[in-house]
């Protein structure tokens, strides 16, 4: 149900044996995040015991932050409500049908033939009157009108021709339910070649008035899916996506009547860094203006009315030093989704960078990016969307959800991602993101490598590890490396599979970083034919102290700092003049809470700090030692 199911494999006979060793992109069979939200919201899930039927209209365009199908309107959990499978669509937002069911797993009835799938069920609507405004029947002229867009596969598997969607109108008269519209399984393109478009609206007319204008009807979406056959156990995951949006039941609906009076962004704001979704924030103050893109790629815009308008774009940087940057795109006219697609005009589709990040000495920072998109008369119909940047000690190009599994069926095999630091720095910690699979076969001992290159290939640190998950949503698990590596420049990160087994690591669309992913199943390394990130991530400076226990077992120490106990704000250290170019300062809080990190200086500010235990921690970047006192603080 949740995740994209694509491999390098082409299965034609023979030639699966052919490619079976290559690197694989596989979907997940178990959605870590449905069941973790089922878990949690347990209360959300439950039926309600009684509801009275809505009035018209009826309307939801999925545009959530929850996974599960809004309450109010709709009754069962099968279905996904993401912004991750929807491929060019005119609105924010789908719901997601697909193989699995409402707490991400594959659904208990799947095989190899065509199943019914996932349900999406609206909740009971009155169709017998309107409060217009005081209670009257529904009448024919009234003209009662159903409308949504659908779209095949997305960024998700193609659905084959048997795994059709289909949409069922209930009659509280004759308590039947009465297929209306379907539609057979076929891939994007082939959809794309048949209707001219990425999303296809599908309008209907609510005519048969004796059968549906009743209190109490109801409609129903839901799909057929079918598993690979049972000779390739390994295919037998989640497949078949169809997304769906823009649901609208009304009144006074014709069939020119198909628009909504909106404009919308159509993706979520894109990262403003040149390279990454995140970068430790010490190597972007090293370099923030070339750690910046030119411009923003790509900012998606369309007009849901059957109306041009004109209409503003901006966006601000918030949390600046002296004041928030504003990005003015002007004006510029905005036709119709159905005519022209998205908004081309590139001040609003692809508007300059105006601004970097201001600089701040802290150790994260986070700051936000707001987006709007207004019409001229200002009357309603724009739109706002908010990207918050965040700077920590990791580089990632990932956006921590997988759409899907990484890794070789190929003992030996090795994957390698590059990363290219604006100064030096000490590597301490991988962090990876498995995902979780039904017969558990990825949980698999393997090498976790780092290399300062692969062509010829410089192998300095090699780990023999174990796929560990840890509990919790989309939560990566962190391995400490047994000594500390000074690096510089590019370098790179992966790891080399002991077993035939694929290790299925997160994999993510949101960036598109192939040209820094290589794999080796011989003797060359080869770059990734996948478009996305693979889900590692290096993390900088020394593993943070838990508590009391890392203070009182401090070693001793070649530095030197006064006072200690510190009455005044102040702290003055003392190293080896000769080593004092290469020095990093780290300051911990007693649970281990990172408070400052900075290039040596003799004297450091710690006003903001509270009374209390702390450990001033001096690295050596080019040997990588490190020194630690405990500093008490007793400001009076």
């Amino acid at each position: 149900m949740r995740y994209i199911y694509i491999s390098v494999f082409i299965l034609l006979g023979s030639v699966f044996h052919q490619l079976n060793a290559q690197e694989q992109l596989l979907s997940l069979q178990i959605d870590p995040s449905l069941n973790n939200y089922h878990r949690s919201n347990q209360l959300l899930w439950k039926k309600k015991e009684s509801v009275d039927p809505m009035f018209l209209p009826f309307f939801d365009d999925f545009n959530q932050d929850s996974y599960s199908p809004n309450v109010d309107l709709w009754e069962g959990e099968d279905v996904y409500i993401n912004k991750k499978f929807q491929l060019f669509p005119p609105n924010l937002g789908v719901a997601t049908f697909d193989a699995m069911d409402g707490s991400g797993y594959i659904h208990s009835n799947a095989s190899q033939f065509a199943f019914p799938a996932d349900t999406l069920l609206s909740l009971p609507i009155r169709l017998d009157s309107l409060q217009d405004p005081t209670l009257r029947p529904i009448l024919i002229k009234d003209s009662i009108c159903f409308s949504f867009y659908f779209q095949p596969q997305g960024r998700g598997n193609a659905p084959e021709k048997a795994d059709i969607l289909s949409l069922d109108f209930y009659s509280p008269l004759r308590d039947v339910w009465e297929n209306v519209w379907s539609s057979e399984g076929m891939s994007l393109d082939t959809f794309l070649v048949h209707e001219g478009t990425s999303a296809q609206q599908v309008f209907i007319r609510v005519v048969d008035s004796a059968s549906y204008f009743h209190s109490g009807f109801r409609f129903r979406f839901h799909n057929h899916a079918s598993l690979a056959g049972n000779s390739q156990p390994d295919w037998q995951s989640n497949c078949d996506h169809w997304n769906i949006d823009m649901v609208w039941l009304d009144r006074d609906r014709t069939i020119t009547d198909s628009s909504y009076r909106k404009i919308s962004f159509v993706n979520d704001p894109p990262s403003m860094i040149k390279r990454y979704r995140s970068m430790p924030y010490r190597q972007y103050r090293n370099d923030p203006t070339n750690s910046m893109d030119d411009s923003i790629r790509y900012v998606l815009i369309s007009n849901l009315d059957n109306t041009p308008y004109t209409a503003t774009y901006q966006y601000e940087i918030s949390n600046q030093t002296t004041q928030e940057s504003l990005y003015d795109g002007g004006a510029a006219t905005i036709n119709p989704f159905r005519e022209s697609g998205y908004v081309t005009y590139k001040r609003f589709y692809q508007p300059p960078i105006i601004s970097y990040f201001s600089i701040y000495n802290e150790l994260f920072k986070t700051y936000k990016v707001t987006h709007v998109v207004n019409d001229i008369g200002l009357t309603g119909v724009g739109d706002t969307a908010v990207r918050e940047q965040v700077f920590s000690n990791y580089y990632a190009y990932d956006d921590g959800t997988p759409e899907a599994g990484y890794g070789m069926s190929k003992k030996n095999g090795k994957a390698a991602i590059q990363f290219k630091l604006n100064t030096k720095d000490t590597l301490r910690r991988i962090q990876m993101y498995f995902n979780p699979t039904l017969t558990s076969a990825n949980e698999q001992y393997f090498y976790l490598m780092v290399w300062k290159n692969i062509e010829p290939e410089d192998v300095i640190y090699k780990k023999r590890v174990k796929v560990t998950f840890t509990e919790g949503l989309y939560n990566f698990h962190t391995f400490d490396l047994d000594t500390s590596l000074v690096l510089a420049n590019e370098f790179y990160i992966g790891f080399q599979q002991i077993s035939d087994e694929n290790l299925n690591i997160g994999f993510d669309y949101a960036l598109d970083s192939k040209q820094y992913l290589f794999y080796n199943i011989g003797a060359d390394w080869t770059p990734t034919i996948y478009s996305g990130s693979l889900m590692m991530r290096p993390l900088f400076g020394e593993a943070n102290p838990t508590g009391i226990e890392d203070i009182n077992t401090v070693q001793s120490t070649t530095f030197v700092m006064y006072p200690n106990p510190l009455n005044g704000d102040i702290v003055h250290l003392d190293w080896p003049d000769s080593e004092k170019n290469s020095i990093e300062v780290e300051i911990y809080n007693i649970t281990g809470q990172l408070m400052l990190r900075r290039d040596y200086e003799n004297s450091i500010d710690v006003s903001e700090f509270i009374n209390g235990v702390y450990l001033v921690r001096l690295t050596n970047l080019e040997t990588g030692e490190t020194k630690t006192q405990k500093l008490i603080k007793r400001k009076l």
